[in-house]
Formats: C-alpha cells, structure tokens, sequence
C-alpha cells in the first residue's frame, strides 16, 4: 500500500507531547485506515493530568474510493490539522496525540486536563476552510481508552514499522534489499527456559546461534539474551514474514523480540 503523502515518521515534533511519531495501517468497520501516533508518550500513558480525551472529525471532501485521503486534498487537510492544533492546544490546553484517516474523515484526537471550549476553538479553528463540516466531542477517559485501544500500534504493527524504518536507512545508503546476506536477530526472555526452546525451534528451521548471555542488573525484567543470525534478503516482504514469526515465537516463550540489523548490501 502507498504511503500517504502527508504521512511520515517525524521526529523533534515541537508542539507534541514528545518528539516520536509514526504511522501504520489497520482495519475498522471492514476498511483500511491510517493512524498516525504519537509513540513516544507510551511509557508514561495513563497520563493522570491529561484525563479528558478530546477530538474533531473532519469530513473530506474529495477522499479516495477507498476512503483515505487524496493527493489533492492532502495539502489542505494538513493545514486544518496545524490549525486545529494550535487553537485547541492554546484554548484548551490539549496536546494531540493520535489522527485517524479513513471512511472519508480525518480524525484528530487530543487530551487535556478538561475539555475546555472546545466547540470555540475548533469552529475558530475551522472558519478559515470553507465548505468542511466537522463535529467535536470530549469524553473523560482516564485510563486513555481511545490511545491504547485504537491510536497504538499493536505488536506486529510495531515491528511492520520498525522494519520499514530500518529499510528506508538501509534504501538510503543503496541497499539492494533483494540480495541474501546474513542478518542478525536480538530476542529478550524470562528465564532460561523460555529462551532454550524458542532458540531450538529456531535452530530448526535454519537459524545459527550467535550469543547468549545474561544480564546481572535485577531491574531487568527480560535479562535472558538471545542473538540468532540466518541469510536472508531483506526486501519488505521477506523482512515482515520473518520477523513476525521472530514476534510470535518470542512471546510464546515469555519473551521479545528486540529486532534486527544486517549490512549494506549493494547489487553485484
């Protein structure tokens, strides 16, 4: 699937709750929606003084058929989105933490300590774009329902991201993600127990063992390391299929997988 053009990884975001946003691709009502998040806030989620989940749904007004947004309309729903950004963050004290694209709408979600004037500053905010409708809300929610249930990613989402990140690093420096090369795989447990059998099912279907180690800090909940490495290509196909079996094996034996890295490798 394309990536939207007015949906990016971004970093060092200044008006945001913190500086790691993303996106990824899900299901709802039977149609593929886009979400981009704010992923960096998730260690401290619930956030206590933020407890009223705030938002605004805009309707596009040239979607695709598959009801996400155009390329035309991009453009303009970007600048509704830094608008009501900045007159919600000032009227009502909100941060945005989430945006859903999908089913002809743009949704922007926020949380605040109180919803505020939210109905002020979202017509104030949408008076400049003829011809938008939109409909605001607020609901108390202060175990953040809405950005655990809906905005974050789930695990295999997460990983689809890191790997596609990984790749467009890879891609910059010429990378052939086609060719076969070895790359290596970091996966975290519980005990050693759980580490011994997922290391022998992967020892079975081609995996070498690398290293194995223990981490001695007794704040480590995960200290058990294990570090596996196969040849592989590494295009975007491939890359997934491996790393969310890596994904499942890992949390059937009361750990993680961490992720991946292999070198630049260039086409003969």
């Amino acid at each position: 699937m394309a990536q939207p053009l007015d949906e990016v990884a971004v970093t060092n975001r200044g008006n945001g709750l913190s500086d790691e946003w993303d996106f990824f691709f899900a299901s709802a009502d039977n149609a593929v929606v886009s979400i981009f998040v704010d992923l960096g806030i998730r260690p401290e989620v619930p956030i206590e003084a933020r407890p009223w989940l705030l938002w605004v749904h805009v309707d596009m007004q040239s979607p695709r058929p598959d009801g996400l947004s155009s390329g035309e309309e991009a453009p303009k729903l970007k600048e509704i989105g830094d608008a009501l950004d900045a007159a919600i963050s000032a009227t009502c004290g909100a941060q945005l933490v989430g945006r859903v694209t999908g089913g002809g709408k743009r949704e922007f979600y926020f949380h605040a300590a109180e919803p505020g004037p939210l109905d002020e500053a979202a017509g104030q905010a949408m008076q400049s774009f003829e011809g938008y409708a939109f409909q605001c809300g607020s609901l108390y929610q202060p175990e953040w329902d809405h950005y655990l249930g809906t905005l974050y990613p789930s695990d295999t989402n997460l990983q689809r991201m890191q790997n596609r990140r990984l790749l467009e690093g890879l891609a910059a420096e010429g990378d052939a993600h086609e060719v076969p090369r070895k790359v290596d795989h970091w996966l975290y447990f519980a005990d050693d127990e759980g580490r011994k059998a997922c290391r022998d099912t992967l020892v079975e279907i081609g995996f070498a063992v690398e290293e194995e180690t223990f981490a001695e800090d007794d704040g480590d909940q995960l200290p058990f390391a294990l570090v596996v490495s196969r040849v592989d290509s590494v295009d975007k196909h491939s890359i997934n299929g491996v790393t969310l079996e890596l994904v499942r094996l890992a949390g059937e034996n009361r750990g993680d997988y961490e992720g991946w890295g292999c070198p630049v490798t260039k086409p003969s």
